[in-house]
């Protein structure tokens, strides 16, 4: 029961995010006067269609995503010849409008989903109408058997710095320590301060193969105190700042080729999704947020088949002061697809061998 919960709530999550998304360009171009043919919910067979004024408003088959067809995407999604795009006036094309505006219809879906992730994150914080202070990297309670254990350290030790003999951190919280590890899973040696003396020792981080997580197994305390409500505001605009951060620098070591062992295709985002749904609706909604905005970062990178290479093109278009190809849009647009289909592959590759 709680992996069909888990699915349905997976399914729900995603189309939600890709609707809003795909929702941003549609209202930015139609301000701009673009000619949208359809806007849907779902991908597929066609279910149900409602003709406005002139967008098809569909649902279909498929309860993943959605999309808009807009006149002059310059995608390859689109055969000149269609019966619609033949009379369309050009001014009713995207790739007739200015740049400026192009930009804008590109950047609308990942303000909308920057502006989703921030709603849920101030939702969250009024509702839980408390805030937890980031624990420092001090050791509370040592889990017998474990990493922490083995390596002799003890209640009260407080970690000052570890390192893998080339990259060095010198934690401030907890939380900064738990990131660096997930991309430095090898041994480490850590600086250790127990009272007046300052010593060091080798630990290996474990992995927790249910949460695909890597720890120094010890527990750390941290302290909560109440908030009231109007507070909310702040600190979920605070938490997705902390949030957005850890995104880039996520991104960053997978740029570096760190970390490529934890990166989670649909079926780990899934397995997560299932795991948050049993620990409750915070934990969901604080996850349904943070999706929304890896979402919403990522599209930003410039990859051509991403609205952030679109724009980069747009951009690159207007420095050098003459049009690129249609046609060599279209070829980069596809080989970073097929490149994009290879990262997703290789991420569902991981998913499944951790399956087992």
């Amino acid at each position: 029961m709680n992996l069909i919960i888990g699915l349905i709530a997976f399914v729900f999550m995603l189309s939600v995010i890709i609707v809003i998304h795909e929702l941003g360009h549609f209202l930015v171009a139609r301000h701009f006067g673009v000619y949208c043919k359809e806007f849907s919910i779902g991908m597929g067979p066609l279910l149900y269609a409602k003709q406005g004024k002139e967008t098809q408003f569909s649902i279909r088959a498929i309860p993943f995503g959605g999309f808009v067809m807009m006149a002059g995407e310059e995608d390859g999604s689109q055969d000149e010849e269609e019966d619609w795009l033949k009379d369309l006036d050009e001014s009713r094309r995207l790739n007739f409008k200015p740049r400026w505006q192009q930009i804008c219809v590109m950047v609308a879906g990942v303000v909308m989903n920057i502006l989703l992730a921030w709603v849920l994150y101030i939702g969250l914080a009024m509702a839980q109408g408390y805030v937890v202070e980031d624990p420092l990297p001090v050791v509370y309670e040592i889990i017998p058997g474990q990493a922490a254990d083995q390596a002799g350290l003890q209640e009260g030790d407080h970690i000052l710095k570890v390192t893998d003999g080339s990259d060095v951190l010198e934690p401030e919280t907890q939380y900064d320590l738990l990131e660096w590890i997930q991309y430095h899973p090898e041994e480490l040696q850590a600086t250790v301060q127990r009272q007046d003396e300052v010593f060091e020792v080798s630990i290996q981080p474990e992995k927790d193969e249910e949460t695909n997580t890597y720890s120094l197994g010890y527990v750390v305390s941290a302290n909560a105190h109440y908030v009231p409500w109007y507070t909310g505001f702040y600190y979920g605009t605070m938490d997705m700042l902390e949030s957005g951060t850890s995104i880039y620098r996520a991104l960053g070591h997978l740029i570096q080729g760190e970390g490529l062992q934890n990166l989670s295709g649909p079926v780990g985002i899934a397995q997560v999704t299932t795991q948050a749904t049993t620990q409750g609706l915070d934990s969901y909604i604080s996850l349904f947020a943070m999706i929304s905005l890896n979402i919403g970062i990522f599209n930003l990178l410039p990859i051509p088949a991403m609205d952030g290479g679109r724009i980069l093109i747009l951009i690159l278009e207007k420095i050098f002061r003459r049009k690129i190809s249609t046609r060599v849009v279209e070829n980069v647009i596809m080989v970073s697809f097929i490149l994009l289909i290879g990262l997703f592959l290789f991420a569902t590759y991981n998913d499944i061998l951790r399956l087992f």
